[in-house]
């Protein structure tokens, strides 16, 4: 990890989606692959954003562009016990993490949010990172996608997902 930043030096991999509209978080058919590059800001050389880094069709085409932004202060604790290593047979223990996760998301956790926009309507994105979630080390991915009507209410769109890091 770069400089203590649990976004930045990993490999995100997006491995399950649910929900209807799943193609907005991954590719079809199997994993995404991301990573994070941090925006400083010049005058506190503190984050202020993130970008998303990734070849083509390893992220729905609808992630090419968008800036995420750094929200709340408190990190997820990692599950207890903490999870073993991520195997497609093995995730149903890392989707009730996931779960765990969304349930206890509240203004003051950790994140990082953006608007996303899948064809034609905006959603809002919700990236959370567990670090040290496993018996490895490597940290857990949540996300959250919600659609936003156009007067900026959330409608009852609500995809989820879950991945990993490879640090």
């Amino acid at each position: 990890m770069a400089n203590n930043d649990p976004w930045l030096g990993v490999e995100w991999k997006v491995y399950a989606v649910q929900g209807p509209g799943g193609s907005e978080l991954k590719p079809a058919n199997r994993e995404g692959v991301f990573t994070l590059s941090a925006v400083k800001n010049p005058d506190t050389g503190q984050t202020a954003s993130y970008t998303v880094d990734f070849a083509d069709g390893d992220m729905p085409a609808c992630w090419q562009g968008i800036v995420l932004y750094p929200r709340g202060s408190v990190a997820f604790s990692p599950p207890a016990p903490l999870l073993q290593p991520w195997t497609p047979n093995g995730d149903g223990p890392w989707l009730d993490a996931a779960d765990a996760v969304r349930k206890g998301l509240n203004d003051s956790m950790a994140r990082l949010i953006s608007v996303l926009n899948p064809d034609t309507n905006a959603a809002m994105l919700t990236l959370v990172c567990v670090p040290k979630a496993t018996t490895v080390g490597t940290p857990l991915l949540v996300m959250k996608l919600q659609g936003v009507a156009p007067s900026g209410a959330i409608q009852p769109m609500d995809i989820s997902g879950g991945g990993h890091g490879d640090n």
